[in-house]
């Protein structure tokens, strides 16, 4: 045991790729019938939503404006029996966690395209170079055709509603496919948008593995997949036979560093809110903390406090969400017996019973100290109410820490210095920043959000949103009067005046 395990110990103390000509792809997609009807339906809908694309390929503001309305009425008509489908599905999910998470994120996300959208649909004016004066450059943002979005478990309505919520704004048709692992909740929300929408502007699938598989060897327009980096790097394979651009919101090991000055009373407070909310199941939730050397037993402290403050009625209630099932249960408890056996120092932030907590897939918030680099908790994303803590001496130290991982979808840093922050975020290349709290970039619809490297590729949210769902289309118009335009001066026959014009030219924008 190290120095630091021992003084713990004595204390009790996370662009468009063609509809094929003829339908070979769609047919050979839909050769391989199932007892899921999924499974044959994908390709049927596909077809009938790219021909009702075909039919208006530029729906105007009020029809997509119409499509947001309905789409918000139909998460607000129906929260209570969302949350009661996600509780379901997770077997205790806290109703509060669901309601700010699930269905005020999702009518947050409409609500800003629909306060928006006029703006995003504006042609975009671009300078034009002097020599080819009087005309005028922009870029209009055209609707792609059918928009493939695939969702993950840990928030599938808000995952799914965000990103249907931006390819309707941008005039698309969608197909979206939901989890197998929330049953309850897909079923739910494919009945809702089947009442709500016809299937030609809208269409919702469920079923296990192989309706994913199927789903995703559709020619979509544009594909967007929220998941697993291994699970990514499977979709990116497949829609590459149709060359279909993806966008890829994927997850990996998010950093915590807490400054060399910064209170770690206050750190410990926001970085336990954002790693016990939704039991640690959030691609941005904190996985890993760096902690100046000196502050480490003051650290635990601070986190065993917060916790309590948290949790007062300890865990077995409904206030506390489950793993999404057993399977992934152990799979994170694996993980902290790994670090153990490995000679690490797992430390509960509550006393508690665990063993009416297992039987109902919770685990109980925890810390790693110190794990080596053979424990599997170093090298894998835990997705759990658990985080490994290190010490570090410099800032340098802490930089190498970092990259010992892939890219992360988020970097965190604590401090009130600007040197110290951009020390971080100019070494470290996350997919998004968030300085002295939490999660909370995810949150502001404004700003664009995905990954970088192995942690995602592309960015939505906002007018990114807007625009990874758009062909941004280059328009030059020549408006001068008559028959005038400068570049005739470059026609042929050359000659002196062609030769002053392309030395001119090297010098001039």
């Amino acid at each position: 045991m190290s120095a630091h395990t021992e003084q713990l110990s004595q204390h009790p103390a996370f662009p468009n790729p063609p509809l094929p000509t003829d339908n070979n792809r769609i047919q050979e997609i839909d050769a391989d019938k199932s007892a899921n009807g999924d499974i044959s339906a994908t390709g049927e809908v596909f077809a009938d939503q790219k021909k009702a694309f075909l039919e208006n390929a530029f729906p105007d503001y009020q029809t997509r404006l119409g499509h947001l309305r309905t789409l918000y009425r139909m998460v607000e008509e129906n929260t209570d029996a969302l949350v009661q489908a996600l509780n379901s599905d997770f077997g205790c999910r806290s109703a509060k966690e669901s309601n700010i998470a699930e269905i005020v994120g999702s009518l947050s996300s409409i609500r800003y395209q629909i306060r928006n959208l006029k703006k995003f649909m504006k042609p975009e004016r671009r300078r034009t170079s002097i020599w080819f004066l009087p005309g005028k450059g922009e870029v209009a943002f055209r609707p792609l055709g059918v928009v493939g979005v695939i969702a993950p478990w840990n928030y599938s309505v808000h995952l799914t509603m965000a990103p249907v919520a931006a390819a309707l704004a941008a005039g698309n048709r969608v197909m979206a496919k939901m989890s197998e692992l929330t049953p309850a909740t897909s079923a739910l929300v494919r009945r809702l948008v089947s009442e709500y929408f016809p299937a030609e502007v809208v269409c919702v699938f469920d079923g296990e593995v192989e309706v994913s598989r199927r789903f995703s060897a559709l020619p979509f327009d544009h594909l967007l997949f929220t998941g697993s980096t291994a699970v990514g790097r499977q979709i990116a394979k497949a829609a590459a036979q149709n060359l279909t651009p993806v966008t890829l919101e994927l997850s990996g090991k998010s950093p915590v560093v807490i400054g060399k000055n910064y209170s770690v009373e206050e750190a410990a407070n926001r970085i336990l809110w954002g790693n016990v909310f939704n039991a640690g199941q959030t691609c941005v939730a904190p996985d890993y903390i760096l902690v100046p050397e000196d502050k480490l037993v003051d650290f635990v402290r601070a986190a065993r406090s917060a916790c309590q403050r948290l949790y007062p009625e300890g865990l077995d209630n409904e206030s506390y969400t489950s793993v999404i099932n057993h399977h992934h249960w152990q799979r994170v408890v694996h993980l902290m017996d790994d670090a153990r056996a490995n000679g690490a120092e797992v430390l509960p932030l509550l006393d508690v019973d665990p063993a009416p907590l297992s039987a109902r897939n919770k685990v109980v918030p925890s810390l790693v100290i110190q794990p080596g680099p053979d424990c599997l908790i170093s090298r894998e994303e835990v997705f759990g109410p658990v985080m490994s803590v290190f010490v570090y001496k410099t800032a340098s130290e802490a930089v190498q820490i970092i990259k010992q991982n892939p890219d992360p979808l988020a970097l965190y840093v604590f401090s009130h210095h600007s040197d110290e922050v951009n020390y971080y975020t100019n070494r470290v290349s996350a997919g998004n920043v968030a300085v002295n709290d939490v999660m909370l970039q995810y949150l502001q619809n404004d700003l664009p959000f995905g990954g970088v490297g192995n942690s995602g590729s592309g960015k939505y949210h906002g007018k990114e949103g807007f625009r990874a769902f758009s062909n941004s289309q280059a328009v030059f118009t020549q408006s001068g009067p008559g028959n005038f335009t400068g570049l005739k001066l470059l026609y042929p026959p050359y000659g002196r005046i062609t030769a002053m014009m392309i030395r001119a030219l090297k010098f001039w924008p």
